[in-house]
């Protein structure tokens, strides 16, 4: 049985007053005139039951999976009307992003002891796996141009030795790969933004767990957060960044926190969040609230350091928020235990 859920005008009453898991430095301001976020479900092609939107084009069109029975992932993309079926992959296939014309990139693990699977991307109406050479284990791909240009990363052996390289797929030449110069020592890469920047993780074997930014061969650590004991990023978008981090909260116990940085690197927690999972080029993110704080697991809508409002009820989850002010993710039907992709609007 799910916890009761508060009356959607005290929690946001709450949230405005950055009593949620929030220091008081950190209160949120007040918000504007909140959305009333209106959900539409996605079409799913016969066959299936559950399905989840993932990517977007950031001009109505989104892209995700959908499965039946058999677990097994079907790639679709939904525009205008139109839902287009890729075809079927394995019960793990994953739609990683989207560009403006509708390509789809996305990964198929394979076998996980050792670790092995590919990289695709969709091409004359199906997926296709991504060229790699044959010592290759893993080839993923983690981000798409607007002209069609992926970059990723391949794990093997090159010239005999097991290393981890990072590749281009040009979309001139569909057949080859390009290595990329190596990233920094023990970086991860997260996310990429439009114009080229990286946006990395720093694994702990330095003996922290750093963030930064890494264009043209230089690294741009982003302001650590006061206490914190690990801090993660999730994304970027326009030059703003949004992640989590970990810290000790008045009772001693751990508590995680979303967070933004903002174009000119100032850093600022989102009071009553536990966790990021979108944000556009205007600085609209999604985020899971605190469950501890709220008694349920309830989505906010942000605007920059602005809480704007809940969306939805407790089943309705973020995946990805477009630049056209639209917001892509899933509704969980807890009686059916099934999955319905969906998109919101702002109907203020």
């Amino acid at each position: 049985m799910r916890p009761r859920v508060p009356g959607r005008a005290a929690l946001f009453a709450v949230l405005l007053s950055g009593v949620l898991h929030t220091p008081a430095a950190a209160a949120a301001p007040a918000a504007a005139t909140a959305c009333t976020w209106q959900a539409s479900t996605l079409p799913l092609p016969s066959g299936t039951t559950s399905g989840r939107v993932s990517a977007t084009d950031h001009q109505g069109g989104y892209s995700g999976t959908a499965w039946g029975a058999d677990g097994r992932r079907r790639v679709l993309s939904w525009k205008d009307g139109t839902t287009t079926d890729y075809g079927t992959g394995g019960p793990n296939d994953q739609v990683v992003a989207q560009n403006s014309t509708g390509t789809i990139i996305g990964y198929s693990p394979i076998a996980y002891a050792p670790p092995a699977g590919h990289a695709w991307s969709t091409r004359n109406g199906k997926k296709a796996p991504l060229p790699k050479p044959a010592t290759v284990y893993v080839s993923s791909a983690y981000a798409i141009k607007d002209n069609g240009d992926i970059t990723g990363w391949m794990w093997g052996t090159f010239d005999g030795v097991w290393q981890t390289r990072h590749v281009r797929w040009p979309a001139d030449r569909p057949t080859e790969f390009e290595m990329m110069p190596d990233l920094p020592k023990d970086a991860v890469v997260a996310d990429v933004d439009d114009d080229g920047t990286m946006l990395l993780n720093f694994n702990g074997n330095q003996g922290t767990y750093a963030v930064g930014l890494w264009r043209d061969g230089t690294t741009t650590h982003l302001a650590e957060i006061p206490g914190a004991t690990r801090t993660t990023v999730r994304a970027i978008s326009n030059g703003r960044v949004i992640g989590e981090t970990a810290r000790p909260d008045a009772t001693g116990k751990t508590a995680t926190d979303g967070v933004l940085w903002d174009q000119d690197g100032s850093v600022h927690i989102l009071p009553g969040t536990a966790s990021v999972s979108g944000i556009n080029r205007d600085g609209l993110i999604g985020a899971a609230l605190d469950p501890d704080k709220n008694n349920d697991y309830l989505t906010g809508i942000w605007r920059l350091q602005t809480f704007d409002s809940v969306l939805g009820n407790a089943d309705s989850s973020v995946t990805v928020v477009g630049n056209d002010g639209t917001i892509g993710g899933y509704r969980f039907n807890p009686a059916t235990a099934r999955s319905q992709p969906t998109i919101w609007r702002c109907g203020r």
